[in-house]
């Protein structure tokens, strides 16, 4: 590893795996010291034990409800006490209720709102106080593709009505929060995520099985947490010091296609049998 965060502190909420597992990985080999937290206990112990175990630099608070204001003042109360605070926030733990519309209720509208949105405001609030005593740092904020386009599920599905509110927020707030905070040399910038293979998606993985995703790619695999996590440390790092205020997708290409997916070699066929009649029809209409 390059040690591109060393020196450096790093609390990233949502350790228990997936998304945050791997970035806690990766910023502790990249000599991070390394701040975890999640409302389960024994997965984020599991993943403290494995940084321990590569050579890092890790600690964690669990459980930790993010949408609480009175448990994220005691997580920034516990990172300063134990690490003096942190040069680098990544608000990655997330969690929502899917469902069309019709059928959602009002329990599970404040659910996802709660935990996709409300923590990433309760998290800004309360480590501004601490970046300025740093004198800057670098906040990253989990977004999604369903923020950016379509409903972001396979055939445009409309199960994501909460989902794509609240990582559209998530957008427009870092856009907002890398103005806010500039006077105080703080970065801000999200990470978008697209299909990624983690505990929470799983299910729909293996029940609709992957070609069902990558026909929606440009790159023809589903991605894994470790993508993700290579983004947020180079958004993190010093290589992205001229970098505010930017919505990252590591998407494989669905932004870009519109979910459409890769050329189907058929339909070029016949664009191209199409373009060569025209072609004739004017040749002879020219004659």
């Amino acid at each position: 590893m390059s040690g591109r965060l060393a020196g450096k502190t790093v609390l990233i909420t949502g350790t228990a795996g997936g998304q945050g597992r791997a970035a806690a990985l990766l910023f502790a080999a990249e000599g991070a010291k390394v701040i975890g937290c999640d409302l389960k206990a024994e997965e984020s112990a599991d993943t403290v034990a494995r940084v321990r175990a590569q050579g890092g630099d890790m600690i964690s608070m669990e459980p930790v409800d993010l949408a609480n204001e009175a448990a994220v003042a005691a997580l920034m109360r516990f990172c300063e006490d134990r690490a003096g605070g942190f040069d680098i926030l990544y608000s990655n733990a997330s969690a929502q209720r899917g469902g069309p519309i019709g059928e959602l209720s009002m329990e599970n509208w404040q659910f996802t709102l709660q935990n996709e949105m409300t923590n990433i405001f309760l998290l800004a609030k309360h480590a501004l106080p601490i970046f300025k005593r740093r004198g800057g740092g670098v906040l990253i904020n989990t977004a999604s593709i369903a923020g950016m386009v379509g409903s972001g599920t396979p055939g445009n599905v409309a199960i994501n009505f909460a989902h794509n509110a609240t990582k559209a927020a998530v957008i427009r707030m870092t856009q907002h929060l890398a103005i806010e905070f500039s006077p105080w040399n703080i970065r801000v910038n999200a990470v978008a995520p697209g299909v990624i293979r983690t505990p929470a998606t799983e299910f729909w993985l293996d029940a609709l099985g992957e070609q069902a995703f990558t026909d929606c790619l440009l790159i023809e695999r589903i991605g894994q947490p470790e993508d993700i996590a290579r983004a947020a440390l180079f958004l993190a790092s010093d290589d992205a010091a001229y970098i505010t205020g930017v919505n990252l997708p590591v998407d494989g290409g669905w932004v870009a296609s519109g979910g459409a997916g890769r050329p189907d070699p058929g339909l070029e066929a016949k664009f191209t049998a199409i373009i060569d009649r025209y072609k004739q029809a004017a040749a002879v209409a020219a004659e």
